[in-house]
C-alpha cells in the first residue's frame, strides 16, 4: 500500500525556554462577509464553514488532505500508514500540509459514502476534489462535517476492503509521489559544508546495517577508541531508543573523535528520546534521520556539534513529543567552534529550541563558526531558527510557518544573513540582541537579551499573513547600530559583509511554500526505502558487548569519565559512582569516598586547561556526613586523572568542609599526601558565599579562600610540583566526597571562572 501522509492536529503550544522566548497567540482569519448559497451550484468551501457552523444538509467542496489514525485520535502523525476509513480532512487546496487549514469529515460506518471516500481504500483521492452534502457541527471551539448523505468525487467502492494480500505485488516505488523542486537540487550539498565527503569510498567491509542501537553504540566507541578515520557508511532501520545511547546511558550516541563517516536512515528508522552528539569529529553526514525529540538529560539534543568540522545534517525530521518549555533541549544545535557546517532539507514539527548556534554569551571562540541552513521547515515551531552567537550564519530558502516566538535571532556580533525565506504568519521573523533590550518608550519587545549587539541582514524575504500584532520595525534588521538606537558603526555594514564565500543559487521565495514541505524531511530521497545490505550490526555480537579482537592482550581504555557537555567530564573515582547535575548556572555534585593521605575516593568534574591560570568557583553549599578534612569540596588540579585512586595521585586542591577550609596537595608520584587548615581571610560579608581559589604560575600552585565574594582572600598556601606535562595541559575542576565510602554527600558549585572569564556547565 502507498504511504498515506496524515496530517497533524494542532495543539496549543507552550512558548520559550532559556529566557529568549515569549508566548503568542494566533490570530484567526476573519469570517467572509458574504457567505455562498451552500446549494450544489454554490457551496460553502473549507474557509466559510466556521462561520457557517450549525447548517443542515448544505454542500461543501473541497480537496481530501488526508485522514487521522484513529477516530478518537487526539494527536496525528506525519507518515502512518494506518489511517481510518471512518473520516477524512478536507482542505481548500489540493496539496495542504498544515492541519489548522484542515476539517475533520465523518464517514457513516459501512456505508456508500464511507466506502468511496476513505482513503485506506483510495490512497489516490488525496489531493482531489470532492462534493459532499453534509452538516456543519460545531463543538469545543471548532467545526467539522458530519452526516454525510451524497458525494461527488469519490471512488467506486472496494468489494472486499480487506483482501488476501497478493502473493506477487508490485514493489512500491520509493517516493510514490516525487517531491516538488526548484533550482536548488534536493540530492546536492550547498553551503558552508561543501567538500564534505562523508565515508564516501567506503569499502565493501566498511558498509554496515545496524537494527540494533546499542551494537550500534559499541561500533561508534569503537571507532572512538580507535580514533578511526577509515570512511565508512552505515545505514539504520528499526527504532533506537534512550538507553540504547552512548555506553554510560546517556540519551546520545557519541561520534566522537572519528571522521569519514555517512550515517543514513532508512524511511521508516526512528530514533526515539536519543539523539547524536558529535565531538571533536570531521567529515560527518547525517542523512534521512527521524528523531523524535530527546528529552532534556544531560542537555541532550537531537543533533549536537561541538569542536567538529564539516558536518552535513540533510532530509531529517524532528519532532517534539512533548513541547514544554525545557523538556527538550536543541533539535539540531552548533557550538563550540564547531565550523562548515551545512543544514539542509530538514522538517522541524513543533519544536521548541530548535537550532542553536553558538554556545553561550561567553563563549568568544564561537567566531570560528561558520554554518549554512537552506531549505528547511520549521512547521509550527517555537524559536532558534537559528538563534545564533557570535559565527556567521546563511540563513536561505527556508519555510516558516506560524513560528511562534521568533525566527532567526542573531546575537553578540554574529553575522547573520537571512535571504530569499518565506514566513507564513510570523509575528516576529528576525530578531536582534541589542542593548538595552526594551528600550523606554518603543513600540518594540525583543526576545533575544543581553549586552552585545547582533548583526542581521535581510533581502529578498517574503512575507505572506502578516498577524495584526507585528513589532515594530518589521523584519527587525541591524546593520548600522553597534546598539538598537546607540552608536552606530563607523561604517554600517553591507551585503558583501554577509555574503559566504561560496557559491550558491536560491529558489523563487514565492514558491517555498509549495517546495519545502512537499521535499523537507524523511522520505523524500530517492534510494532510502530499505538499506543496501543486510542487517549484520557492524559485526558486534552477544548483547551490545564490545568484541576483543585479542583477548588478554588489549588492556580497559583509560579511564577518563563520562562527557558533560561544554567542555566538562565527570569522573567517578571509587566503587560508587558519582553524578553531576548541571541546571541554571549551577553544578550540583554528589558523591561518596574520602581524600585520605593515600588513596582517594570523589567525584571530580573537570575541563582541560594549559599554562598558567587563575580559577575561582563559588561553593553555594555542602552537605557532609561529618566535619572531617577527609569531606571537602573545592577546586582541584592534577595533570592525571588515571592514578587518582592510587597513593601516586598528584595534585593541588582549595576546598570546604562542613565548618573550615582546607588545602590538600601531592607534589610527587607516590610521595606523602599533605592537608591542612587554610588561613581565613581579614574581610568578611555577611550572607556572602564561599569563594575557593587556586592558581598556577609555572611549577608553583596557590590556594586560598575568600568570604566577601571575592574582594579579599586569606593567606595562600603553596605546593610546587615538578615534572608536568611538557604540553603544560593540566585537568581543572570541582571535586567532592562525603567522608563516608558508601554514603554520598553533595556539593553545589557555581560562578567558576578561569582568568577572570566565566565558564559556563551548559
Amino acid at each position: 500500500m502507498k504511504r498515506i501522509l496524515l496530517l497533524l492536529l494542532v495543539v496549543p503550544l507552550l512558548a520559550g525556554a532559556c529566557g529568549d522566548d515569549t508566548t503568542t497567540e494566533d490570530t484567526p482569519d476573519p469570517p467572509a462577509t458574504t457567505l455562498p448559497a451552500g446549494t450544489k451550484d454554490d457551496p460553502f468551501g473549507v474557509g466559510d464553514l466556521a462561520a457557517a457552523a450549525g447548517k443542515s444538509a448544505v454542500w461543501i467542496r473541497g480537496y481530501v488532505a488526508g485522514a487521522e489514525a484513529d477516530a478518537k485520535a487526539a494527536v496525528r502523525s506525519v507518515g502512518s500508514d494506518t489511517p481510518s476509513r471512518s473520516n477524512i480532512l478536507l482542505a481548500s487546496k489540493a496539496n495542504e500540509y498544515r492541519p489548522d487549514k484542515c476539517i475533520r469529515v465523518e464517514l457513516p460506518d459501512e456505508s456508500d459514502v464511507q466506502a468511496r471516500l476513505n482513503v485506506v481504500d483510495h490512497p489516490d483521492l488525496i489531493g482531489k476534489k470532492v462534493l459532499l452534502r453534509a452538516d456543519i457541527v460545531a463543538a469545543n471551539g471548532s467545526v467539522r462535517i458530519a452526516n454525510v448523505t451524497e458525494q461527488e468525487g469519490g471512488k467506486e467502492p472496494v468489494e472486499n476492503p480487506d483482501p488476501e494480500p497478493d502473493p506477487d505485488p508490485e514493489p512500491d516505488p520509493d517516493v510514490p509521489t516525487p517531491p516538488v523542486t526548484g533550482d536548488v537540487e534536493l540530492d546536492k550539498l550547498y553551503g558552508y559544508a561543501e567538500g564534505t565527503t562523508g565515508g564516501a569510498g567506503a569499502t565493501e567491509a566498511n558498509i554496515h546495517h545496524f537494527d540494533d542501537g546499542k551494537k550500534f553504540g559499541e561500533w561508534l566507541y569503537l571507532r572512538e577508541k580507535n580514533k578511526t578515520m577509515t570512511p565508512a557508511i552505515v545505514w539504520l532501520s528499526g527504532t533506537f531508543h534512550k538507553d540504547d545511547g552512548y555506553r554510560s546511558g546517556k540519551p546520545w550516541f557519541d561520534i566522537k573523535r572519528t571522521g569519514n563517516l555517512t550515517i543514513n536512515g532508512t524511511n521508516d528508522f526512528l530514533m526515539e528520546n536519543v539523539g547524536f552528539f558529535i565531538n571533536e569529529s570531521s567529515n560527518i553526514i547525517i542523512r534521512n534521520i527521524y528523531i523524535k525529540m530527546p528529552k532534556a538529560d544531560d542537555g541532550a539534543d537531537g543533533i549536537s556539534m561541538q569542536e567538529s568540522n564539516n558536518v552535513w545534517v540533510d532530509h531529517c525530521t524532528f519532532e517534539s513529543i512533548n513541547q514544554t518549555k525545557d523538556y527538550e533541549d536543541g533539535s539540531c544545535d552548533v557550538t563550540h567552534q564547531t565550523y562548515n557546517v551545512t543544514v539542509s532539507w530538514c522538517h522541524f514539527i513543533k519544536t521548541q529550541k530548535s537550532c542553536l548556534v553558538g554556545h553561550s554569551n561567553s563563549q568568544t571562540a564561537d567566531t570560528k563558526i561558520t554554518v549554512t541552513f537552506h531549505h528547511n521547515f520549521f512547521d509550527l515551531s517555537s524559536s532558534r531558527h537559528p538563534r545564533v552567537r557570535f559565527g556567521r550564519a546563511h540563513v536561505y530558502n527556508n519555510y516558516f510557518n506560524q513560528v511562534t516566538t521568533y525566527g532567526v535571532g542573531s546575537a553578540y556580533g554574529a553575522m547573520v544573513l537571512v535571504e530569499d525565506n518565506c514566513f507564513e504568519g510570523v509575528k516576529l521573523p528576525t530578531d536582534i540582541c541589542t542593548y538595552p533590550a526594551k528600550p523606554s518608550g518603543s513600540s518594540w519587545v525583543s526576545n533575544l537579551t543581553g549586552s552585545v549587539a547582533g548583526y542581521l541582514y535581510e533581502r529578498g524575504n517574503v512575507f505572506n499573513n502578516i498577524p495584526a500584532d507585528i513589532t515594530s520595525p518589521y523584519p527587525f534588521t541591524n546593520v548600522e547600530y553597534k546598539a538598537y538606537n546607540g552608536a552606530k558603526l563607523a561604517t554600517p555594514y553591507t551585503y558583501e559583509d554577509f555574503k559566504p564565500a561560496y557559491n550558491y543559487i536560491v529558489d523563487d521565495a514565492e514558491r517555498l511554500a509549495e517546495i519545502i514541505p512537499s521535499a523537507a524531511g524523511v522520505g523524500k530521497l530517492t534510494g532510502y526505502a530499505t538499506a543496501p545490505k543486510e542487517v549484520d550490526n557492524g559485526g558486534i555480537s552477544g548483547g551490545g558487548t564490545t568484541p576483543d579482537p585479542d583477548p588478554g592482550t588489549d588492556p580497559d581504555p583509560t579511564p577518563g569519565g563520562s562527557d558533560l557537555g561544554n567542555g566538562w567530564t565527570l569522573l567517578s573515582n571509587g566503587t560508587t559512582p558519582a553524578t553531576a547535575v548541571c541546571n541554571g548556572g549551577q553544578l550540583t555534585l554528589t558523591a561518596c569516598g574520602k581524600f585520605e593521605s593515600g588513596t582517594q575516593s570523589f567525584g571530580f568534574v573537570y575541563r582541560e586547561v594549559t599554562g598558567d591560570f587563575v580559577a575561582t568557583a563559588q561553593v553555594d553549599s555542602f552537605s557532609a556526613l561529618k566535619e572531617t578534612n577527609q569531606a571537602l569540596a573545592g577546586l582541584l588540579v592534577t595533570p592525571d586523572v588515571t592514578t587518582a585512586s592510587g597513593g601516586d595521585f598528584i595534585h593541588a586542591m582549595a576546598a570546604r568542609s562542613l565548618t573550615g577550609f582546607y588545602y590538600s596537595n601531592r607534589s610527587e608520584a607516590a610521595g606523602k599526601g599533605n592537608k591542612g587548615a587554610l588561613g581565613a581571610p581579614d574581610a568578611t560579608t555577611e550572607g556572602a558565599k564561599p569563594i575557593v581559589r587556586l592558581v598556577r604560575a609555572g611549577d608553583k600552585f596557590s590556594v586560598s579562600y575568600s568570604l566577601d565574594g571575592g574582594a579579599t582572600f586569606g593567606a595562600e598556601k603553596s605546593v610546587t610540583i615538578s615534572g608536568l606535562p611538557e604540553d603544560g595541559k593540566l585537568l581543572l575542576g570541582l571535586a567532592a566526597n562525603s567522608g563516608d565510602s558508601k554514603k554520598a554527600s553533595e556539593a553545589v558549585f557555581s560562578n567558576v571562572k578561569i582568568n577572570g572569564q566565566a565558564v559556563a556547565f551548559e
